[in-house]
């Protein structure tokens, strides 16, 4: 099969994220970001291994895998963007903030690149950036 044949078959692209605690970030990323979650594994461990969590449905969903970190290893936070429709930064962003319980590091704006933006951080570190295109349209749904 050809290069580009193959290259085409890439359905979804699924960022790993470091975690000190599988139950403690299932608890951050579902209780205080909204997210779902997708699995646990092992499910049945006292401090599993890895979870997934998502947020939005069906195939323009946005998934997370995060990794338990070995004792002793240093954790490397990583950052991901997600994009959302057009009027849901602004509101998920009012709703984060009104709730108080995560550590927004960027509030909400319009960037120079043609974003709105706005930028969270989870207990280990890592980061994620909220966005719409400020032209052009944005694929997801217009309304939360």
């Amino acid at each position: 099969m050809a290069a580009r044949k193959i290259t085409d078959t890439a359905w979804g692209l699924v960022p790993h994220f470091p975690s000190s605690s599988i139950r403690d970030t299932v608890n951050f990323y579902t209780n205080d970001l909204h997210f779902q979650l997708g699995g646990i594994d092992p499910e049945d461990a006292d401090e599993p291994n890895m979870c997934s969590v998502f947020i939005g449905i069906g195939a323009m969903k946005g998934n997370i895998y995060f990794f338990q970190s070995q004792p002793g290893e240093k954790l490397h936070p990583a950052k991901a963007m997600i994009a959302l429709g057009t009027e849901a930064v602004d509101e998920y962003h009012d709703l984060l903030k009104a709730e108080g319980k995560v550590r927004i590091v960027d509030p909400v704006e319009d960037k120079p690149w043609g974003y709105r933006q706005f930028e969270v951080e989870d207990p280990d570190g890592n980061r994620l950036q909220f966005f719409r295109f400020l032209e052009g349209g944005n694929p997801g749904p217009s309304d939360a």
